[in-house]
């Protein structure tokens, strides 16, 4: 029964215990037994929660005296590293705060909680949530219950494959340039970056988050999921003075698949005009496009002008390097790892000047999207121009074969929509030839959260053979480095 247990939906979870099939008690067990003998190897959990089984208990106290029932009751769930949680290890990824413990809840967590999901622990991000490839100086690497040898991609690269591991059905992750949908893709998941504002944002040290926001998100197998998570995780909070007033969404109906989408107007965006894409993945992410024919969409390759993406992102990205880092940088670089300093060192030697232009830039940019999107109530695009890369072999330095001059430049399909503040469904859409997952993003209209999670539920009922779980092999993991190891590995050499 455990294993079944294993491949139930959140949703499916939380109904099983309201109906007393399983306990609380058992599910956690399950989740816990299975963190046990699949992370040493996939290092997706950094720090277990000790009160996960207390916490279990208590909800099966609850439902035996019948008090009201919660909609997450006995939901197990995972949280990335850089998201307070109270009296549990919170450390960025970094050695900056190895020891920090919290002594509040950031709002999601508070949310979930309260929801009666249980916090299994913590799950590892690279420092900071800067990287697109999960590991850092605590903890090393996280590896792709896909391929072990594969990156699982970042910033919430811990958070995709613990759920794709099957480490618990739920996990949240943080999303400023794709930290959410990166991992999705490279983990065969689903997931959302929602507009910024809808899921409160508390504690952070900038209420109003200038420029490009950074936003939470659930990152899960199903998109019924998304709909569940986002009832609980949405609504304002005073505490963070961005978040939205209640709209009125309804986050539930719009996941159950049962929207119709006849009549909306897709727009396939191909390489954004920015990114190197491979062929396979462009053929899978176009084949994910055309299915929303069949729904009764209108589909076209169509793109805006993305060609100031780069400036914009550099006076952007830079603002916020250095509202967040430069202090610790002053004191302690000589603790970050080599991606993070690299990158506040550059951000250091904007201007203001270089700021502002960037956001002057970025305006434009929205009034173009903005004019595009009054012909579609859709884009499709590659999440990542490439499939996960592999971490024993050196950074790769072609795409589909051809030359590149810098490979990171497939993320770039991520920000074009983050510098937007669109809402944003990631799904899967394939499997490469040697097995790697791919993943496209569903953007939708501003505001339109459901309308996002309408067309990735209708996409999910029509493909629901995309939406899988990976046959892992833990037996072939090989040597990253000295420096990034992973904890509990038998390395072959």
């Amino acid at each position: 029964m455990s294993e079944e247990v294993l491949n139930w939906s959140a949703t499916r979870t939380a109904k099983a215990i309201a109906a007393g099939e399983m306990s609380a008690v058992e599910v956690t067990d399950a989740y816990l037994a299975r963190i046990e003998a699949t992370n040493p190897v996939i290092n997706a959990v950094c720090t277990p929660n000790p009160d996960a089984r207390r916490a279990a208990k208590e909800v099966d106290r609850r439902r035996a005296s019948k008090e009201a029932p919660r909609p997450l009751d006995g939901v197990p769930f995972l949280v990335k590293d850089i998201l307070p949680t109270k009296g549990l290890r919170t450390t960025f990824g970094s050695l900056l705060l190895e020891h920090d413990v919290p002594v509040e809840d950031t709002v999601t967590v508070e949310r979930l909680k309260d929801a009666g999901g249980i916090l299994l622990g913590k799950t590892n991000t690279p420092e900071f949530a800067h990287d697109i490839n999960t590991t850092n100086k605590i903890f090393g690497t996280t590896r792709n219950p896909w391929d072990v040898n594969v990156t699982a991609g970042g910033s919430s690269g811990g958070s995709g494959a613990a759920v794709a591991s099957a480490m618990a059905p739920l996990a949240l992750g943080t999303d400023l340039g794709g930290s959410i949908r990166i991992p999705c893709s490279f983990n065969n998941l689903t997931g959302l970056r929602p507009t910024p504002g809808r899921v409160p944002f508390y504690p952070t040290d900038y209420g109003w988050d200038t420029l490009v926001e950074h936003v939470q998100g659930p990152m899960v197998r199903h998109v019924e999921d998304v709909g569940l998570a986002m009832a609980v995780l949405a609504g304002p909070d005073d505490r963070d003075p961005s978040s939205l007033p209640d709209d009125g969404l309804d986050f539930i109906a719009a996941a159950s698949g049962r929207v119709p989408l006849a009549g909306r107007r897709v727009a396939y965006g191909g390489d954004l005009g920015v990114i190197p894409l491979d062929p396979e993945v462009a053929s899978l992410v176009e084949a994910g496009a055309r299915q929303f024919e069949a729904l009764g969409c209108t589909v076209e390759a169509a793109c805006f002008d993305t060609s100031d993406l780069q400036d914009i992102i550099t006076g952007t990205r830079g603002f916020g390097m250095v509202a967040r880092y430069a202090e610790r940088y002053d004191i302690q670089s000589d603790l970050m790892t080599l991606p993070l300093f690299n990158q506040v060192t550059a951000s250091l030697d904007l201007s203001v000047r270089d700021v502002v232009r960037s956001e002057r830039l970025r305006t434009a940019y929205w009034h173009r999207v903005r004019n595009f999107m009054e012909d579609y109530d859709y884009i499709i695009a590659p999440i990542v121009g490439a499939p996960p890369f592999r971490l024993d072999e050196a950074w790769p330095t072609t795409v589909g074969g051809n030359p590149v001059k810098r490979f990171q430049d497939v993320f770039l399909s991520a920000y074009t929509f983050s510098i937007t503040g669109l809402p944003i469904m990631a799904v899967p859409c394939g499997l490469t030839r040697d097995g790697r997952p791919v993943g496209m993003q569903i953007v939708a209209r501003r505001l339109r959260d459901d309308s996002a999670i309408e067309a990735a539920a209708a996409y999910e009922a029509a493909n629901p053979d995309l939406f899988r779980r990976p046959k892992i092999d833990l037996s072939n993991a090989k040597a990253v480095s000295e420096a990034l190891i992973t904890p509990g590995v038998s390395i072959k050499r």
